[in-house]
C-alpha cells in the first residue's frame, strides 16, 4: 500500500504468531498512535499537554523535554519493547539490470563481495573511449576497494536505511549511479567521466524490506550495543528517530517526519531474506 507521495504506510502481515505490525518511518500518521499506545505506562496525557503548550522549535527539542519530564529509562524501555514486537521498513537504494532484479526477488539481498562487481564494472564502463587501457586496472581497483577498505569498508555489508524520502531526496546516489563501491572504482579508473558512465547502467531501483525489530535494532548498532549506546547517555539508534519525531508530533498535529530526511543505517553482514522484500521499485531515470 503506497500513499500520494510513495511512501509505503503501515501494513500488517499474517504471521504464524497472528499479526505484525510494518512500519515505515516516514508514515508518521500511521505509528504515532501505535508507539503513543506503548508509551502510556510511562507518559501520562498531562505531560502531552505540556509538549503541546511549550511548542518545541525541533524535534531534538521535543524529545529534551520529553525527558525532563518523564522517566527517561522507562521510555526508552518502551520504545525498544514497542520496535522490538513490529517490523520495521528499510530502504535500498541501488541500480539494477532485469536480471539483477530477478536475481534479487530469488535470493535476497547478498552482502556485497567486491569481485563479484567485475560484470557490472565492465559492463557499464567498457562504453568508454580509454576502456581499452583502464581496464588493466580494473583488477587492482576491486582488490584495493574490496579487501584493501580504501574509501570505506563495504565488502561482506548490506546496507538499508530507515527513510524512503531522504534516499530519494537527500542521498539519491545510488539510484543514480548503484553500489557506493563501484562508484569508487569508476572513479579510480576513470574519474568522474567513469562516474558518469555509472548512470546509464541499470535502472533505478529501490527495494523495501520488512525487517523484524529486533534486527533493525541490532543492525543499526554496528559499533556499539544499545546497553553500551545508553551507558554512554545516549538514546540507541532507531528509537531515537522514532521518539524525536514522535514528540514533536505531540505539539504539531501536522508535523511529517519525512521532512527531516532521516539518515539513519542499518547494516547486515549476512543475506537479507526474499521473504523480507516487501517490494521492488523502479523509478524514472
Amino acid at each position: 500500500m503506497v500513499d500520494a507521495d510513495g511512501c509505503c504506510a503501515l501494513l500488517r502481515e499474517i504471521s504464524p504468531q497472528g499479526y505484525t505490525q510494518m512500519v515505515d518511518f516516514d508514515g508518521i500518521d500511521g505509528w504515532a498512535p501505535l508507539l503513543g499506545d506503548a508509551l502510556e505506562v510511562c507518559i501520562s496525557t498531562s505531560v502531552a499537554t505540556r509538549i503541546n503548550a511549550a511548542q518545541p522549535r525541533c524535534v531534538e527539542d521535543a524529545l529534551e523535554m520529553l525527558f525532563e519530564l518523564v522517566d527517561r529509562d522507562r521510555v526508552i524501555d518502551a520504545a525498544l519493547a514497542w520496535i522490538r514486537s513490529t517490523s520495521v521498513f528499510g530502504y535500498h537504494g541501488t541500480r539494477l539490470s532485469d536480471a539483477e532484479l530477478l536475481s534479487i526477488r530469488a535470493s535476497g539481498l547478498i552482502p556485497l563481495l567486491a569481485e563479484a562487481r567485475r560484470d557490472r564494472l565492465e559492463r557499464a564502463l567498457s562504453a568508454h573511449p580509454r576502456w581499452s587501457d583502464a581496464k588493466y586496472d580494473l583488477d587492482e581497483a576491486i582488490r584495493i576497494h574490496g579487501q584493501g577498505n580504501r574509501a570505506g569498508r563495504r565488502e561482506g555489508q548490506v546496507h538499508l536505511t530507515l527513510s524512503r524520502y531522504a534516499l530519494t531526496n537527500r542521498f539519491n546516489h545510488y539510484l543514480t549511479h548503484g553500489a557506493e563501491f563501484d562508484q569508487h572504482v569508476a572513479h579510480a579508473l576513470l574519474g568522474q567521466e567513469g562516474e558518469d558512465m555509472l548512470r546509464r547502467d541499470g535502472k533505478s531501483r529501490i527495494v523495501t524490506i520488512a525487517v523484524p525489530g529486533s534486527a533493525a535494532l541490532d543492525a543499526a548498532h554496528r559499533y556499539f550495543t544499545i546497553d553500551d549506546v545508553r551507558a554512554m547517555g545516549d538514546v540507541p539508534n532507531v528509537v531515537n528517530e522514532f521518539l524525536k519525531a514522535w514528540g514533536l508530533r505531540l505539539s504539531r498535529a501536522d508535523f511529517q517526519c519525512r521532512t527531516l530526511k532521516v539518515d539513519c543505517g542499518m547494516v547486515f553482514r549476512s543475506a537479507i531474506p526474499p521473504k523480507w522484500i516487501v517490494a521492488i521499485d523502479t523509478l524514472a531515470g
